[in-house]
């Protein structure tokens, strides 16, 4: 993989992996070849234990897909010499015998929601499951300023990162290593992705590029809120349909209420302001023109 000058230098280029980030990391190429070798040899065990946990998560009714992966070499030994002289500053150092105690992510697991509240159903089924084998408190990542009551006393609350999700990471009792799940949204999958191919972790520099990407980070975000907003709406009126009992000002009491609990302070407001013009809950079937109005203003 690394055995030609020609082979280091389109990996280095291809991780934007500077020389002097490269001599940072302290590790030879002969060594990162041998990372390589062991853990090739490796995968195909790696594939068949992941996909075991898999199956086992699938029988969560909130989760609404799943997808696993084992890391690709090329990226494990980019993430290597990323993360080595970190260790180094504490005394120690990434090997070809230890790779897989430093390295948590070789195996992984992403399961995706409709809805943000779903985290809660499938938050019972893990611990339920693998509470016994976590290798660590599991942690939400939200952005900053967003609402913490989802995740309050249940799991550690990380506000650094420009994305949500939360993650575990479970211990496989018979190979000692680590399957990390990641639970987020349709939405912010979305949004992760993409944020990943052009960021993520390659340092991306360029303010223009960096402010669209925040925007679209918004968007997502909010397009979640909307998601939660109107799944809890039409919940509310299908149980007053079969009530029997519809009362327009109840309904339009109720929707004020969802709204003022959602986490962006911005759409709230635009949202509420526009509602409490509205004289009678009929007005409300025009919501989605007014979504886009709100849209449009943003």
């Amino acid at each position: 993989m690394f055995q030609t000058i020609d082979e280091q230098k389109a990996f280095c280029r291809q991780f934007n992996i500077s020389e002097e980030r490269f001599r940072e990391a302290a590790l030879p190429w002969i060594e990162l070849e041998a990372i390589a070798a062991d853990y090739q040899k490796k995968k195909d065990g790696h594939t068949a234990t992941v996909k075991n946990y898999l199956e086992e998560i699938e029988q969560c009714e909130y989760v609404h897909s799943l997808s696993c992966r084992v890391k690709d070499t090329a990226h494990l030994i980019e993430k290597i010499i990323r993360k080595n002289p970190k260790y180094l500053q504490q005394g120690k150092a990434i090997t070809s015998s230890n790779y897989s105690v430093y390295i948590n992510d070789l195996m992984g697991i992403r399961a995706l929601l409709l809805f943000k509240e779903d985290w809660l159903g499938v938050h019972e089924f893990l611990m339920g499951k693998f509470k016994d084998d976590l290798a660590e408190e599991p942690f939400a990542y939200i952005r900053k300023g967003d609402s913490r009551s989802l995740y309050e006393g249940k799991v550690q609350i990380v506000d650094e990162k420009p994305y949500r999700s939360v993650h575990y990471l479970v211990r496989d009792e018979k190979t000692g290593l680590c399957i990390e799940v990641q639970v987020r949204t349709l939405f912010e999958e979305a949004w992760s992705e993409i944020d990943h191919k052009l960021r993520y972790p390659y340092k991306l520099s360029n303010e223009m590029i960096r402010s669209y990407l925040e925007i679209m980070n918004r968007v997502a975000g909010m397009a979640d809120e909307m998601g939660t907003f109107v799944h809890a709406y039409l919940k509310e009126f299908e149980n007053a349909v079969r009530a029997g009992v519809i009362n327009e000002n109840e309904v339009y009491s109720y929707i004020l209420e969802q709204i003022e609990k959602c986490d962006d302070n911005g759409i709230k407001i635009n949202i509420i302001n526009k509602i409490e013009r509205a004289q009678k809950y009929k007005e409300l079937m025009n919501g989605p023109e007014m979504f886009e109005d709100i849209l449009k203003n943003m």
